[in-house]
């Protein structure tokens, strides 16, 4: 698993040794941020569900002014610290927690976002209960905020209920679903 694009094109990253751990794939990464162009540079950037970080790496290699990563299993932590490059470090933040907590936690500290990158675990509920969380903390999201979503195709992306958040596009990788949805007051 290698970085697609940017400064940091070709890096090699570290996986987390967890067996229950799906990485998004090279081809998967690079549509994303293809699609997302040029908003990520000088973005803030959240990753949410980071797993290795890749999607948060990548998007420091192509620009991004700060990435926060957010897990909650200590592998994920190791293999996101392996994965930044010492001179990137003072750009980004890990922190290990329960990533519907820390919507709250960084909402409560008034930090703001440009793009935010879910990649939660498949099947399991967690892209309504994620995006509703963010709606309920809208104040962590700056106007015109970008939230890219990937989940599996079964798994319907229902926004009725959930308020400031636009679809976009989605885009099919064999199961997996790429949603990209705009916030907007």
């Amino acid at each position: 698993m290698r970085i697609t694009t940017g400064i940091l094109k070709g890096k090699k990253l570290v996986s987390p040794r967890l067996k229950k751990i799906r990485l998004t794939e090279e081809k998967v990464r690079k549509a994303i941020f293809d699609v997302l162009g040029s908003f990520v540079k000088g973005a803030k950037v959240l990753e949410l569900f980071a797993g290795s970080g890749a999607l948060g790496v990548e998007a420091i290699s192509r620009g991004a002014e700060k990435v926060v990563f957010v897990d909650n299993h200590i592998a994920c932590i190791e293999a996101i610290r392996k994965n930044i490059p010492r001179e990137f470090k003072t750009r980004t933040e890990i922190i290990k927690a329960d990533c519907l907590k820390t919507i709250k936690y960084l909402a409560e500290k008034k930090e703001k976002f440009d793009l935010l990158i879910l990649d939660p675990p498949y099947k399991k509920g967690w892209v309504s209960l994620t995006l509703k969380k963010l709606s309920e903390n809208s104040i962590l999201l700056n106007p015109e905020a970008m939230i890219v979503v990937e989940h599996h195709c079964t798994e319907e992306l229902d926004l009725s209920g959930i308020k400031n958040l636009f679809f976009l596009k989605q885009k099919k990788y064999a199961e997996t679903l790429v949603s990209f949805l705009r916030f907007g007051r």
